[in-house]
């Protein structure tokens, strides 16, 4: 090759070479002084996942999965949140980060038949589950365990929903209404209950001046509703007659007082001054509404006072007999 052609063709390759790093640095300081055009963000809260890749795309946008929440209200593969939020200005090309819906969390529900309540309360604790409702049964299991459940065991259900329990508070204890026993001899009153699933409790013996033996109250009242082997109390009639006796013959006075109601017993007893002199009988702790009958021995002519509690509550003159 001669020499003048070897020359020339070396400076138009310093010349090409010149020129295209002219135009690199041009090219450059054009995308740094004029910067490319920005795309505003568009919404794709609430779309499945297939529609906000394509939406994106649309606007030469990406997608990009960064989460998972599960959600009760909202469907599996819906998007719950994005970054940037819509509306912001992004450069092409950019990937846009969401969090996608799981949809419900859903747990395998465990048999909870014969547990005790306490029992599966803390076994649905421990699975993150819990009981939603409570309802109550008589039933032949024994009181506090599960007889029934919704949903049932080994199907799926989601924590939030919970369960649905029904507790056996037990075999049903028979119940009836009292009936009426005043008035009849104790041995037909007792030979009464014996024919029912009920109990003699107490019987009490109380002054009276008309036939022995007799059914003259009973607890609890007539009507009343009770379970079988409930006690059944009576106070019967013990016969006395009141004489007239010499003026300083001792005399058996028969009197009664109701205890007031109250939240507590109270004692009841008797202040007794005759020829004799003062002394005290106490006839104990009572209950609130319950009638205490009081037999007093008076010689000649005497005062009894009664007491209910510190109270005096009434004033008995005896006077001599005729």
């Amino acid at each position: 090759m001669p020499p003048w052609l070897r020359s020339f063709l070396k400076w138009v390759g310093i010349f090409v070479s010149l020129m295209g790093i002219a135009l690199g640095m041009g090219l450059l300081t054009l995308r740094i002084l004029v910067p490319s055009a920005k795309i505003e963000v568009p919404s794709v809260v609430g779309k499945d996942i297939k529609a906000a890749a394509l939406v994106l795309s649309e606007q030469n946008l990406g997608l990009k999965v960064v989460g998972t929440k599960f959600s009760s209200e909202i469907p599996e593969d819906i998007v719950i949140s994005q970054l940037p939020s819509p509306k912001a200005k992004v450069r092409r090309d950019r990937a846009i980060e969401v969090v996608l819906s799981g949809g419900r969390r859903v747990v395998v529900v465990p048999s909870l038949i014969g547990k005790r309540l306490r029992e599966a309360e803390l076994d649905l604790s421990r699975r993150g589950s819990k009981i939603n409702s409570i309802s109550y049964t008589y039933s032949e299991a024994a009181e506090s365990q599960i007889v029934a459940q919704d949903p049932p065991a080994r199907t799926s259900s989601t924590r939030k929903e919970g369960l649905d329990i029904l507790v056996s508070l037990g075999p049903r204890t028979p119940q009836f209404y009292m009936p009426n026993f005043t008035g009849k001899e104790l041995r037909k009153g007792i030979d009464l209950v014996e024919k029912l699933p009920l109990n003699i409790g107490k019987i009490r013996e109380v002054p009276f001046s008309g036939k022995e033996g007799i059914i003259l109250s009973q607890s609890p009242l007539l009507g009343s509703q009770v379970d079988a082997e409930a006690p059944i109390e009576f106070r019967v009639s013990v016969f006395y007659e009141e004489q007239k006796r010499s003026p300083l013959a001792t005399r058996w006075i028969t009197t009664s007082v109701t205890v007031p109601w109250g939240f507590t017993p109270k004692e009841v007893k008797l202040e007794i001054s005759d020829t004799q002199g003062t002394r005290t009988v106490s006839y104990g702790l009572r209950d609130p509404g319950e009638k205490v009958w009081l037999v007093s021995p008076i010689t000649g002519t005497g005062e009894i006072k009664i007491y209910v509690g510190e109270e005096l509550v009434g004033i008995r003159i005896v006077r001599e007999a005729g």
